[in-house]
């Protein structure tokens, strides 16, 4: 028996054979099942996608014993006889060479008579587009009142050569390039039904080789089969399509990127030995360099393209720039028109690769590529001094309503501490005063305090061992008449909860003990802490500066974020824990932070400056935090005296909470 080719074989005979066009076929499968199926039909696509196969299946499918079906059986006498072209209720006809007014008439004529077998009959007129406009004209009528036993369906790869007429009388249904993977899918089938030996590699070839048409694919593979010995390679599928190898196409494209014509000269010589034809070979440079744009400027995966695997594609892909790129595709789109014109392709081929490779015609691309970097950095470094130079001064009040009492946070701020030392300054005055009278004569006063002064060293052999107290240069420990003096801590005085994550405390802690100073130096900072990241720490730090400091008594934080999702993210536990150590590492010191939406923290700063004005001498208590997208993280184990400087701790071991005091402001 005479050969079969495999396309012929492996023509699909029902829908579930049918490769990438699941739109088309679920319709059919549901019109075919409900018996909801239209008098015309026009398909339109590509070649090689299986606007034919479906026409015949649908033939199948309306005349089958078992009708009615979402798929033919295969089985009976219809659909063996239709397989074999035996049955005469099935007409192709072919509108290339019957495109007649004529043809179309004899169509008319008989189309009245019953189906001999059959329920319907059914036209599959094939290249409709090829019909004359008398032809067209002749149809219209039948077209659009057929008798209820005709189906007819139009087939066409050029669907705007259809008259509009013909297109209202139809549904259209258009047929899509069958992808690389569905393409891949359909060709392993045939070749393990034909025990085909063939590398996976080889296969997308000819899958990408095919474009979209599943045909070409299948009499490719059938073709390379024929050629190759054994095994079929990669290498037989480019000698047989008489195109060039991805590794060969690398080779010119780096030769061009080196600015070495001699090599990429040679190589084009090589391939021309070879039997490569010149245009073949532009067209392929023109693909490779759109490859690299896809890959370059989209969203790809390496199973997309075989080139997209290649280490050396995506090293080169990532050094040259767009501009060059649109630039080499420029030249071998203008080389493809001049080589229809001259019988002698390799020449412009040969010019094109010098024009490529010279740096003077490239010039113009090297300097819009320096322009585009420089512009680059601008910009970033703009951004950045734009953080930097946000206002410091939060309001609530627009320009417009400017009022000459207004304050912001810093004045408060500075006014505080200006007050704290003021009070220092005052109370050493005092206490020199005292001693001045003191030292002339001892008064029972001086007695009974070194006698309460010897009680406590005499008291405790580790009191005696134990360091003196500093916070930042004062001493903390008190005197035998400060002793009695009873003072509150800044921090709440009964209340020993833990802090919650936004906990209106740690608010009222940083801001009664703000130091304004320290907010201006470490902001000056803030965008460098990106420069010292590793690529490990690089995300967090980016974290980090997405933000703004606010607030900081010195140890404590407020952090300014967008939103409160950043904020969320920012005090997660784990996350949390990494920044806190990478902020105390780079600031040379003991830290902690509290992130804030810029919402919050503006009422939060605004009530805070309210009640200062209504009362500066006194801590203010603000009201708790209430956002509905703050989320509360697990509890920290650790109580709220831990942001205490640790002579603040050790002094309240010592002698009791209620007998250290604190200074504003240290």
């Amino acid at each position: 028996m005479a050969y079969k080719a495999l396309y012929r074989t492996y023509r699909p005979a029902d829908f579930s054979e049918i490769a990438g066009q699941e739109h088309i076929t679920r319709t059919f499968k549901n019109a075919l099942k409900n018996n909801k199926l239209a008098h015309a039909y026009l398909f339109s696509g590509p070649r090689g996608t299986g606007k034919t196969s479906i026409a015949k299946i649908i033939a199948k499918a309306v005349n089958c014993e078992h009708a009615p079906v979402e798929n033919p059986c295969n089985n009976c006498e219809i659909c063996n006889g239709i397989d074999h072209n035996t049955i005469n209720d099935v007409i192709e006809i072919d509108a290339a060479s019957n495109n007649g007014v004529d043809e179309i008439r004899e169509i008319r004529d008989k189309v009245k008579y019953l189906p001999g077998v059959g329920r319907y009959k059914v036209y599959i007129i094939d290249e409709v587009h090829m019909l004359s406009t008398g032809a067209f004209n002749a149809l219209l009528k039948t077209l659009e009142e057929p008798p209820k036993h005709v189906i007819f369906i139009l087939a066409t790869t050029e669907p705007h050569k259809i008259p509009a007429t013909i297109h209202s009388r139809c549904q259209r249904f258009d047929f899509r390039g069958v992808s690389v993977p569905e393409m891949i899918e359909r060709l392993n089938t045939i070749i393990e039904e034909e025990k085909i030996e063939i590398g996976k590699q080889a296969i997308k070839v000819i899958a990408e080789s095919a474009e979209g048409g599943m045909r070409d694919a299948i009499s490719l593979l059938d073709q390379v089969v024929s050629y190759a010995d054994q095994k079929v390679t990669i290498e037989d599928v480019h000698t047989i399509r008489g195109t060039v190898s991805n590794e060969r196409l690398l080779d010119i494209a780096l030769a061009i990127y080196e600015n070495d014509s001699v090599r990429a000269i040679k190589i084009l010589d090589e391939l021309i030995d070879m039997g490569k034809e010149s245009k073949r070979l532009v067209d392929n440079m023109i693909m490779f360099y759109r490859d690299m744009l896809i890959y370059k400027n989209t969203k790809t995966e390496d199973n997309d393209q075989l080139i997209f695997s290649n280490n050396t594609f995506i090293e080169l892909t990532s050094t040259l720039s767009n501009n060059l790129i649109f630039y080499y595709i420029d030249v071998l789109n203008n080389t493809q028109n001049d080589m229809k014109w001259s019988n002698n392709a390799k020449l412009y081929m040969e010019l094109a690769l010098i024009k490529m490779v010279d740096k003077i015609e490239k010039q113009e691309i090297y300097f819009q590529d320096k322009i585009d970097q420089l512009t680059d950095k601008m910009t970033q470094l703009q951004q950045q001094v734009e953080n930097q130079t946000v206002s410091q001064v939060v309001t609530q009040n627009t320009p417009e309503q400017e009022d000459e009492d207004e304050v912001s946070l810093e004045t408060v701020i500075d006014e505080q501490q200006a007050t704290s030392e003021e009070t220092n300054e005052e109370e050493a005055s005092s206490e020199t005063e005292e001693q001045e009278p003191k030292q002339e004569t001892k008064s029972n006063d001086e007695e009974e305090e070194k006698e309460a002064t010897e009680t406590i060293d005499d008291s405790d052999e580790e009191t005696k061992s134990q360091p003196s107290l500093f916070n930042q240069g004062e001493e903390l420990a008190p005197t035998s008449k400060e002793t009695d003096k009873v003072t509150q801590v800044t921090e709440p005085e009964e209340d020993e909860t833990p802090y919650q994550t936004y906990d209106i405390r740690y608010v009222e802690q940083v801001l009664n003990n703000g130091n304004r100073e320290e907010k201006i130096a470490m902001n000056s900072k803030w965008f460098d802490i990106e420069r010292i990241a590793t690529a490990e720490t690089m995300s967090l730090a980016k974290w980090i500066t997405d933000g703004r400091i606010v607030a900081t008594n010195g140890k404590m934080l407020i952090i300014e974020y967008a939103n409160a999702s950043l904020c969320n993210r920012m005090m997660k536990p784990d996350i949390k824990e990494k920044i806190t150590e990478m902020l105390s590492d780079y600031f040379n010191k003991e830290l902690d932070y509290l992130a804030l939406p810029k919402k919050v923290w503006e009422e939060k700063s605004q009530e805070f400056i309210k009640k200062w004005k209504q009362n500066p001498d006194k801590d203010i208590k603000l009201s708790p935090i209430n956002h509905p997208k703050l989320k509360e993280m697990p509890v920290r184990n650790q109580p709220q005296n831990v942001m205490m400087h640790e002579g603040v701790k050790e002094a309240s071991q010592l002698y009791g909470k209620h007998k250290v005091k604190v200074k504003r402001g240290d």
